[in-house]
């Protein structure tokens, strides 16, 4: 059963790369919180309450509802609904992403002695999402898409860190909370503040950006 949730986390990538839909996009956070979620509780069923109510929080709570409502709050405040001028085609996003995601099950397939204690479907997969993200950053314009892909790598990251251990750290869970708090956070006020200079929400915007200047 666990192999059929992490096989469905990464079509979710598959989904993200072929809309320009950014509520569609937090919908997709959603459903990646609430798989992840379901990956952590069918792997450490055996593990104390304590770990448990933890991981729910983390995943449940944190990737599932509160991300998502927030972003849906800065999307219903700048009234950016669609990132329409990436640099591919969707058709060609979703060859690529498939491709890449393809690969990753490839990878899953082939037996690595040193490689035992490793997930390798979960592994492969966290790999993929993590890859189909960065890519993806790189070709989208909104910075509300940008913003979003980073969250959707940052639970590639959660994922990978699944597939290596069995006996999660909680010191890395937290870490991993804070590192998105913060990003959120922050990027929420950069979208904020470029809003109210300019009309759209576009990466080329940044570049318009300059220090002042201030003569002695």
């Amino acid at each position: 059963m666990i192999n059929a949730y992490i096989i469905l986390f990464g079509l979710t990538m598959l989904y993200l790369s072929t809309t320009s839909r950014l509520k569609a996009h937090i919908r997709m956070l959603i459903a990646q919180g609430i798989l992840l979620f379901l990956i952590c509780t069918t792997s450490f069923s055996h593990c104390t309450g304590g770990l448990i109510a933890f991981l729910t929080v983390e995943t449940l709570l944190v990737k599932a509802i509160l991300i998502p409502w927030f972003l849906y709050k800065v999307l219903n405040k700048t009234h950016s609904n669609r990132d329409t001028d990436a640099n591919i085609a969707h058709f060609y996003c979703l060859l690529i992403s498939s491709v890449i995601l393809f690969l990753g099950f490839l990878f899953s397939t082939i037996h690595i002695p040193s490689l035992s204690m490793i997930n390798p479907m979960c592994f492969s997969i966290a790999l993929s999402t993590i890859i189909i993200s960065l890519w993806l950053i790189t070709i989208k314009h909104k910075v509300l898409s940008n913003v979003i892909e980073f969250i959707t790598m940052e639970n590639g990251i959660f994922l990978l860190s699944l597939s290596v251990a069995k006996e999660m750290p909680i010191l890395v869970n937290i870490g991993v909370l804070l590192d998105v708090f913060i990003a959120i956070y922050i990027l929420g006020l950069f979208v904020s503040e470029i809003n109210s200079e300019f009309n759209d929400l576009e990466v080329t915007h940044l570049s318009d950006l300059k220090d002042c200047e201030y003569d002695d």
